[in-house]
């Protein structure tokens, strides 16, 4: 891997998987670690401290940084091995939730005092952050945001509600998105560092933890209240918000399609596993062809779909223009996910659909990736766009 000097991939993989199963794992049954229920922010400070003791965390990030500038391709390769793993705390490992990869790809807007402030301790382990854009009335339509900011003074005053943001409860600062009133009655969208409330401080409020079908409680509302925040913490360029989120979104979209196909791939490991030890009839249910032509179907649909991921990843790593292909990625892995996932629950047939056996739980997080990160009907239309511009 040309980006990384001291390791190469395989030996980055390895090291990642002996962290996974020696000590990740086996942290996660000791501390009874349950992904739907309250996970105390003490074990994840832990997996934070320790995969930056490793390094791991932000390890897409310069080296100056602390990072080892591992390209997309090497990143992608770790986030499958974590997710297929099954650990529950996989998304804190090299900081997607809540940590250095939340900011990476938005390091250069940072001011110099911002960064020192703000960016340093997410990068050392010792703060989270959040990116929020969401809104009851402004989801796919980010245009549409009605929080406000106006200016107070030095300060401006941030009134409205953000909601469905991922790891907001973990955060201590978060990058909002907001629609600046100037003056004569016009308004732009543009991006503060707002910190979370503390006793005495303005801030940001963390409202309702917002629990999906899968069950977990990494999400919240965000409350601001008249909030106060300082002019010096505007991010970027006034009106330049949105492009925040959009500097981004090719990247996001595509490397999401790891994570689906990691858990794609551990349905179907557990199914293989199944279908040869299940007894039916007197033989191994593996035996039927009904149940090998739904492993076939499975395998060849994580092949295709992982085919189209490193495919889409290596033009990223190029600097090439993926937008229609990085949508493409998004709705075929999240789709493939949901249809593997389907077949798993029809090959445990009873088992698979007890709550609290892995395959129904896998079963219900799938269901939420043809929404999440822009749904299939959304990246439908961009690639559409994309075919009738050429």
């Amino acid at each position: 891997m040309q980006d990384v000097q001291s390791e190469n991939e395989e030996s980055l993989r390895d090291k990642l998987l002996y962290f996974i199963y020696n000590e990740l794992l086996p942290f996660e049954r000791e501390n009874e670690i349950d992904s739907e229920k309250e996970i105390p922010m003490e074990h994840i400070q832990w997996v934070r401290k320790r995969s930056k003791e490793l390094g791991f965390y932000g390890i897409s990030l310069p080296k100056e940084l602390g990072g080892q500038l591992l390209n997309l391709k090497g990143l992608c390769v770790l986030k499958e091995e974590l997710t297929k793993s099954g650990a529950v705390l996989w998304g804190h490992i090299l900081g997607e939730i809540g940590g250095p990869l939340r900011i990476g790809k938005m390091l250069k807007v940072f001011s110099p005092e911002q960064r020192e402030k703000y960016v340093m301790p997410v990068i050392n382990a010792e703060a989270g952050c959040c990116f929020a854009l969401s809104e009851p009335e402004a989801g796919s339509d980010a245009k549409a945001i009605q929080t406000t900011a106006v200016r107070d003074g030095d300060d401006y005053i941030l009134q409205g509600k953000k909601h469905f943001i991922s790891a907001a409860p973990y955060a201590d600062w978060a990058i909002v998105i907001a629609k600046e009133i100037v003056e004569e009655g016009g308004e732009r969208v543009t991006a503060f560092i707002v910190e979370k409330k503390l006793q005495g401080k303005s801030g940001f409020e963390l409202g309702e933890i917002q629990v999906p079908i899968s069950g977990e409680r990494s999400t919240a509302e965000l409350i601001f209240n008249h909030c106060r925040v300082p002019s010096s913490n505007i991010l970027g360029e006034p009106g330049k918000g949105l492009l925040l989120g959009l500097s981004r979104i090719n990247e996001n979209r595509a490397s999401w399609g790891a994570t689906y196909l990691g858990v794609a791939q551990r349905l179907l490991n557990l199914s293989i596993e199944h279908a040869k030890h299940r007894v039916q009839f007197g033989r191994p249910i593996g035996e039927f062809q009904a149940i090998q032509h739904m492993l076939a179907e499975m395998a060849t649909e994580i092949y295709a779909a992982r085919s189209m991921l490193y495919d889409v990843i290596e033009k990223i790593d190029n600097g090439e223009d993926v937008k229609g292909a990085s949508s493409m990625v998004k709705v075929f892995s999240s789709e493939v996910a949901n249809r593997v996932a389907d077949k798993a629950v029809q090959i445990f047939g009873g088992q698979g659909l007890m709550k609290g056996h892995p395959v129904e739980k896998m079963y219900r997080d799938v269901r939420m990736f043809r929404i999440l990160t822009g749904t299939s009907e959304i990246q439908k239309n961009t690639i559409a766009k994309e075919l009738l511009k050429k």
